[in-house]
C-alpha cells in the first residue's frame, strides 16, 4: 500500500503520540539494546528549543519521529567523542533519535526525516552532525552510511551500551 506523507515539526503537545511510537517500536523490537528508551521528560524536552523534532504524518496521524539535539557543551554532546575542542562544541549537534512506528517502516522515512533535519541543523549553523547507531541495528547502520555518514569508532555509551559512532560535516 502507497501511503502519502507529511514531515512538520513536532509540538508539545504530541507528547503522548511520540510516546505511543516509542512503545510500538520497543513492542517489536528483536534486542531492547538496539535502541535507547526516552524518558517523557526527555522526549518533551526534545520538543522545544534548542532542540527540534521533526513528525511523519499519515492522514494526519503521526508515524514517525526524529530528534535534532543540541547537547551545547553538556556530556551528552557527540562532538567530544570525535575529537571536537571544547571550544568548538558549538559547531556539533546530535541526531538523536528515529522512530518510525512499525507499520510504517520500509517507506524511507528515516531517510527524508534526517535529511530535513540535516537541513534544520545547516540554517542552526551547525557544522557537524554526529548520530550513535546500535552495532546491531542493520538498517540503521546501513540507512546512516548511504546518506554520507562516516564511521568513527565503537564505543560503550548510555551505561555500557555498545554503539557506532558515526558524524557528517554539513
Amino acid at each position: 500500500m502507497a501511503y502519502d506523507f507529511e514531515l512538520k515539526k513536532c509540538e508539545a503537545n504530541e507528547i503522548n503520540d511520540i510516546l505511543r511510537i516509542q512503545e510500538e517500536a520497543f513492542a517489536v523490537i528483536e534486542r531492547p539494546d538496539i535502541l535507547r528508551r526516552n524518558t517523557p521528560e526527555m522526549l518533551l524536552s526534545c520538543l522545544s528549543a534548542p532542540h527540534y523534532t521533526i513528525g511523519a504524518y499519515c492522514q494526519g496521524l503521526l508515524v514517525g519521529f526524529a530528534v535534532l539535539y543540541d547537547a551545547g557543551d553538556d556530556a551528552e554532546n557527540l562532538g567530544r567523542d570525535i575529537g571536537y575542542a571544547e571550544d568548538e562544541l558549538s559547531d556539533v549537534i546530535n541526531l538523536k533519535l528515529v522512530i518510525v512506528s512499525p507499520k510504517y517502516r520500509g517507506n524511507g522515512l528515516q531517510r527524508r526525516m534526517t535529511e530535513e533535519l540535516e537541513k534544520v541543523a545547516a540554517k542552526l549553523n551547525k557544522r557537524c552532525i554526529c548520530v550513535t547507531v546500535s552495532p546491531f541495528n542493520k538498517v540503521s547502520r546501513s540507512n546512516i552510511e548511504s546518506m554520507g555518514y562516516k564511521y568513527h569508532s565503537q564505543k560503550e555509551k548510555y551505561g555500557g551500551v555498545l554503539r557506532n559512532l558515526y558524524y557528517k560535516i554539513i
